[in-house]
C-alpha cells in the first residue's frame, strides 16, 4: 500500500517485512501523516532507519478514537511482538491498567512490578499521560469506586458522579461486577458489544417504566458514543471540515452511482416499544452537515402494533403532502423490507427520489434493484456518512418517543392522585 493511499483517520498501522511478520506497529491520529514522519528525508534516527529498511509492506486497521487505538495498539504488540517495539514488552517504566482482585474491584494505573493482585491487566501502553486520561474517560462511562466499601461519608468521586456509590453501600456487588464487566469488554476492543448492551438495558427500562434508570443508562450510552464515535474530520485530520465533507459526499455518489453529489439528504427513522406511542423523525443534512432547522417529528396515527414498515410509508406519505425542499437522497433506518415500504410511497406521488436504507445488524446498505446489499469498508467516508445520519435520526427519534411516554406516565400518576383527592373529599 502507498503511503499516499492510507487513511486519514484514527487507527493503527503495522509495518510487515518481505516474509509478512510484523516489525512495527504504531497508533496515531491521523494515520497517513504519522507514516509519512517515518519516512521524511530529513529523518537521521539509526534506529528508525533500520527499521524502514526492513519495511515492504504496511497495512492499517481504522476505529473512531484515539483512545480506541491505543487499546488496539497494545493488544497488538502484546500478540504480534515486533522486534521494534521491543521496549513495550521489556521496559518495566511503562504503564499498566491494572483491574484488581476486590469484591469492588478498582481500575488503576499500575507499573509491571504492581501488577500482584490484578485480576486482569491491559498493556503496557507506551504513554503515562495517555494511560491515565484512558482511565479518567472510563470512569465518566463506567462508574467505578477505587474507595473502601461501607464507610461513614461518600467518598469525592461520589460527589462528582464518577463513583456508583461503593463507599456508602448504594451498589450492590452484583450490580458493580455488571458494570466491570463493561469495562473489561471496552478494553478488549469489543465496543460494539458494550453498546448493544446499553441500548438493551435502556429499552429494557422503558419497558419496566423505569424511567430514571433509562435514562442514567442513556447517559452512559451518550458518553459512549461520544469517546468512540467523535468524527476526527477537524485540523487533527489536517483536513478542514468543508473538504472532509466534500470528500464523503463524493464517495457516496461514487459507491451509489449517482450523477451528481447529493446536496440535501433526509433521514428517517421509526421508535416505538411494542407499537405504543410510535414516533418517525426526519433528519436533513445539507452539504453532510446536519440542518436542525429543517428536521420534523411524527407521531404515528394509523398503524397499530409492531409494523416498522407501514409506519416508515406514514412517515413518507406526511412528507410529501408538505412543500418542502425535495432531497436529492432519502436514506430509510432499516433493512430491504422499509426500503421497500419507502419505494412504495414514492411510486405513488410519483417522486423519482434515489433511496436507500442502512441495516443495523451489519451496516449492510441496501439500494433500488440490487439483490444483494453493500457492505463497505468501516472507514470508508461514505459509510460514516449514512451512519452519521442513521445515528442522528434514531437520537431524534427516540427523544421524541421517550417525551411521549413521560409525559403520558406523568398523566397517568395526576390522574391517579386527582382521584385520590376527590375520594378523600367525598369521604
Amino acid at each position: 500500500m502507498r503511503v499516499a493511499d492510507l487513511p486519514k483517520n484514527s487507527g493503527v498501522y503495522i509495518f510487515k517485512n518481505a516474509e509478512g511478520n510484523s516489525v512495527y506497529i504504531g497508533k496515531a491520529i491521523n494515520i497517513q501523516n504519522r507514516v509519512k514522519s517515518h519516512f521524511r528525508q530529513n529523518n537521521t534516527d539509526p534506529r528508525n532507519m533500520s527499521m524502514l529498511s526492513k519495511v515492504k509492506k504496511i497495512e492499517t486497521i481504522s476505529v473512531d478514537s484515539d483512545i480506541e487505538a491505543l487499546i488496539l495498539e497494545s493488544n497488538l504488540i502484546k500478540k504480534f511482538k515486533p522486534a521494534f517495539n521491543s521496549q513495550l514488552k521489556d521496559d518495566k517504566d511503562y504503564l499498566y491498567i491494572k483491574i484488581t482482585d476486590d469484591q469492588y474491584a478498582k481500575v488503576k494505573a499500575a507499573r509491571k512490578r504492581d501488577l500482584k493482585g490484578a485480576k486482569i491487566y491491559f498493556g503496557p501502553y507506551p504513554s503515562a499521560t495517555k494511560v491515565r486520561t484512558t482511565i479518567k474517560i472510563l470512569r465518566k462511562i463506567f462508574r467505578f469506586g477505587n474507595c473502601s466499601p461501607n464507610q461513614k461519608r461518600p467518598c469525592l468521586y461520589y460527589h462528582l458522579g464518577l463513583c456508583p456509590g461503593v463507599c456508602v453501600g448504594l451498589t450492590t456487588p452484583e450490580q458493580y461486577r455488571k458494570n466491570i464487566r463493561k469495562l473489561v469488554m471496552f478494553l478488549r476492543g469489543e465496543t460494539s458489544k458494550v453498546t448493544r448492551s446499553l441500548m438493551q438495558e435502556v429499552q429494557s427500562a422503558i419497558r419496566n417504566l423505569e424511567f430514571e434508570k433509562a435514562g442514567q443508562i442513556q447517559k452512559q450510552l451518550d458518553s459512549l458514543n461520544y469517546v468512540t464515535k467523535v468524527y476526527r474530520d477537524i485540523e487533527d485530520l489536517g483536513l478542514g471540515l468543508q473538504e472532509t465533507r466534500e470528500r464523503e459526499l463524493k464517495e457516496l455518489a461514487a459507491v451509489l452511482n449517482l450523477s451528481e453529489d447529493p446536496e440535501r439528504i433526509e433521514c428517517y427513522d421509526i421508535s416505538n416499544i411494542r407499537g405504543k406511542e410510535a414516533t418517525g423523525s426526519m433528519v436533513v443534512f445539507s452539504q453532510a452537515i446536519a440542518d436542525h432547522n429543517s428536521y420534523r417529528r411524527f407521531r404515528i396515527k394509523s398503524v397499530k402494533g409492531i409494523n416498522d414498515t407501514a409506519m416508515i410509508a406514514e412517515v413518507l406519505t406526511r412528507r410529501f403532502k408538505n412543500d418542502w425542499q425535495r432531497p436529492d437522497l432519502i436514506v430509510i433506518d432499516g433493512g430491504k423490507g422499509q426500503l421497500n415500504s419507502a419505494i412504495g410511497v414514492l411510486g405513488k406521488n410519483h417522486l423519482d427520489i434515489p433511496v436507500i436504507s442502512l441495516a443495523k445488524r451489519l451496516e449492510e446498505i441496501y439500494q433500488v434493484g440490487k439483490p444483494h446489499p453493500l457492505r463497505l469498508d468501516r472507514s470508508n467516508p461514505a459509510l460514516k456518512l449514512v451512519q452519521r445520519m442513521r445515528d442522528e435520526s434514531h437520537r431524534f427519534a427516540i427523544t421524541y418517543h421517550r417525551n411521549l411516554r413521560n409525559r403520558d406516565f406523568l398523566t397517568v400518576v395526576s390522574g391517579f392522585d386527582n382521584l385520590k383527592a376527590n375520594e378523600k373529599k367525598v369521604s
